[in-house]
Parts: structure tokens; sequence; C-alpha cells
């Protein structure tokens, strides 16, 4: 059975990782504990009390050990949530790519995330906040993409002077900056403070010069990464982050913008048309076996608007023949041609015994209190 198999196998990496905490049972028990429950929030901070910072922590540990057992037959699912646009970050929401999967489908993502986004600021911090909460409540992994805003005022594919972030003293560019820098950070600890660990992505596709961060190439947007995580592992604290990493599909991106070991737990690729492409696998599989990282697609869209609907399950056929090492994959949203919605076979391969959903096959710790 697909249960005990997860459940033999993330028992199996917990206790490898010196982890023992209870792990969550079914979504009935978690429903029983809804979101803003005012009696389980008093309780966390209560003096004895395992305190949501101490959880989240812990649970990171939990989610990167089960992460890193992935691949080889056992695939996780993935749905981004929420991009920039007017998508409501709660996963109940009709316009969530959560609900859009589940209603199509009936299973849930065994991961979902949302984008906090700064430049058009479509939602307020709250709402992302108790959208991410929610997320781990349910049982999925929780995933949180950053979309800052040009810190030179302007659009977010405008040019910016990146440097300027660096230079001595104050200027505009690095005030703006590090002022979303501490905005991202209060919301990260606000979860942190609700046992809530997240799989964390700073810069979406770190190499596409599209965006203001990238415009300047691979050296900057290093430099930026490496900013991000010092400043919130080592200056905020924020230790129940697991770090994400990716790139576009282009050949060659992934380790010319890789940050560096010490800064990425999880590193991965886009890939969009119909090729379902991983360029430098081979140099990602290294990274996963001598450095213990996980790989996966970080953004996956199966086919283009005038492509006709795909078979979902050529996903698995791909990974199965030419991936195996791959943890999972996170479909796109903003279209149903990206992902399982608009495409053949979707239900059957949320269903399929190696592809990891919510639904049957993932457990996860519960929620203290």
């Amino acid at each position: 059975m697909k249960t005990a198999f997860t459940r033999r196998r993330l028992l199996k990496l917990l206790t490898a990782a010196g982890l023992s905490a209870p792990i969550a049972s079914t979504h009935a028990q978690e429903a029983r504990e809804p979101v803003g429950n005012p009696a389980r929030d008093a309780e966390r901070t209560t003096p004895g009390a395992v305190s949501g910072a101490s959880h989240a922590v812990e649970s990171k540990g939990q989610v990167l050990a089960y992460l890193k057992g992935l691949g080889r037959g056992s695939y996780l699912f993935g749905q981004v949530a929420t991009w920039v646009h007017n998508e409501n970050p709660d996963m109940d929401h009709p316009s969530n790519w959560i609900r859009k999967v589940r209603d199509h489908t009936g299973k849930l993502p065994g991961y979902g995330c949302i984008t906090y986004d700064f430049v058009d600021d479509p939602f307020s911090d709250a709402a992302w906040n108790e959208g991410v909460r929610k997320l781990w409540e349910r049982g999925l992994i929780a995933g949180v993409y950053s979309f800052f805003a040009n810190p030179t005022g302007g659009r977010w594919n405008d040019p910016v002077e990146i440097e300027q972030i660096w230079a001595p003293g104050e200027n505009a560019v690095k005030a703006n900056f590090y002022r979303q820098l501490d905005r991202m950070a209060a919301n990260l600890q606000w979860l942190k403070d609700r046992g809530v660990p997240v799989v964390y992505t700073p810069f979406v596709e770190s190499d596409d010069r599209n965006k203001w961060h990238a415009k300047q190439g691979s050296e900057a947007i290093i430099r930026l990464y490496r900013l991000v995580h010092d400043y919130f592992q080592v200056t905020k604290k924020l230790d129940h982050i697991v770090w994400a990493y990716h790139t576009t599909q282009n050949a060659g991106a992934l380790e010319r913008c890789y940050p560096g070991d010490a800064y990425v737990d999880l590193l991965g690729k886009s890939a969009y048309g119909t090729g379902l492409p991983f360029a430098e696998y081979d140099w990602a599989v290294a990274k996963k076996k001598d450095q213990g990282k996980v790989i996966w697609w970080a953004e996956l869209g199966i086919r283009g608007k005038s492509d006709p609907p795909r078979d979902c399950l050529d996903v698995l056929r791909k990974l199965e023949s030419s991936f195996p090492e791959l943890a999972g994959f996170v479909f796109w949203s903003d279209e149903g041609f990206y992902n399982v919605v608009g495409n053949l076979n979707g239900p059957e391969l949320m269903a399929h015994p190696m592809i990891l959903t919510l639904d049957g096959s993932m457990i996860r710790m519960r929620p203290p209190g």
C-alpha cells in the first residue's frame, strides 16, 4: 500500500536524522484544530509547553529529511497556489490553484507555494501568512516565494544599480531593499512563532533577466541571495527555513548562478513546454549524492497555450526514464494548460502509487497544542 510505504520510509528517515517527534495522522484530526484557534495559540506561549518556534525548527528538520528520501520511485506532487496576480492565498478560495487542483482531481498536492508579492501588493501580509499557515495545518509542506519590488521604485523589470545595496552609508536603493527584507523577515517570524516551517525561495528563477534581480548577471544574484540568507538566518535567527533556489530551464544556469552549498538545501530548474528538460541533471545529482541536496523541477508547465492537451502521466514517464533522482515537481499556476487542470489524466497522475499527494500518501508532525 502507498500509505504504509510512505509511513515506513518517513519514520526510517526521521530515526536516521535523530528526530522522533509525533506525526500527524489524518485530515479529520487536524480539522479539529482550526486555523486561528485562540486556545491553541495561547498554549504555544505557555511556559513548559512546546513553543511554536521550537516546533517550527524541529519540523523543518523533518521536512528536509522527508524530502531527502524522495526520488527513485517516490515523487512529490507540488502546486504553486498563487503567483503575483490576484489568486487568493486561502487554499479554499475558488481562485487558489490548490483548490482548483482539488476540484479537478479530488486530491490535494503534497506541497503548495504562496507568493508574497511586494510589487503590486494584492493582499495584506496577514492574508499571506494565514494562507501559508493553513497549508501547513492542513498537512501540506508549505512553500513561500518572495517577489521583491524593484528597490529603485521602478517596475519589476526595470534595471537597478544593484551595487547600491552594498554601498557604505545610506542610499534610497539600499533603504528600500532592507525595508522589504525586514517586512519579509517579520512574516517569516510570524510563521515560526506559530510552528510553521517553510520552504523559502527568495528569488524566483535567479537567472531570468526579465526580473530586476537578475539583470546584472550571476555574480550579482549570487551575492544578493547570500545577503538574504545571512540576514534572515544569522541576523534574524529564522532557522525554520528550508532554503530553495532555482533557475529557468536555460542550460548552464543552475550551476552558473548557484549561491553555494552553505546557502541552499533544495535546488531545481523550471521546465516549460513539451520537452520537460533538466539540462544540468548530472551536476544536480552530484550535489544530491555528495552534498545531501534535494533536487526537483521547481516550476513545471507541461505544454504551451497553443499545444493540444497533454497526458499528465508523461511527467512520471520522464522522471522514471530520464530524471529518477528528482524529489518531485511543482506545477505552475496562471493557466490550466500548465498543470493537471487543463490536461489529460490529471486524476490518474495524482492517484499513481509513485506520486506523493496529501490524500493517502503524506504524513507529518501534528501542530503543537
